[in-house]
């Protein structure tokens, strides 16, 4: 059995967990009535990474620079948030920044190097 499929299926699992978690904190910090606009950055993020990896299958080029503009977008509104709440946390920030990365990274060797 190859690895491609496990491969591709913890990848796909670990960026949509990344995506999903951070819309609904996005959402329930709405809901809470903390409306910002580093949460409307989040979420506007979240749900064009989730377009990113429903256009896996069609387009591999395109799926890649979706997934890192939602991330980015997502890592921006998470700044603006602790900026505007005077609750900067640097090492959460750069947390969030590498794991993102790394999804970005196992995204891009599922897409380039396994087909």
């Amino acid at each position: 059995m190859s690895l491609y499929p496990i491969f591709s299926i913890i990848t796909v699992f670990l960026a949509l967990a990344f995506v999903l978690l951070h819309l609904v904190a996005a959402l329930s910090a709405i809901l809470n009535g903390k409306k910002s606009l580093g949460t409307g950055f989040i979420i506007a993020g979240a749900i064009v990474s989730i377009l990113a990896l429903l256009l896996v299958m069609i387009s591999r080029t395109l799926t890649i620079y979706i997934w890192i503009f939602g991330n980015s977008m997502i890592c921006f509104g998470a700044v603006m948030n602790g900026k505007n709440k005077k609750k900067f946390n640097k090492s959460h920030h750069l947390i969030r920044f590498v794991i993102a990365m790394l999804i970005t990274i196992l995204l891009y060797v599922r897409l380039f190097l396994f087909q």
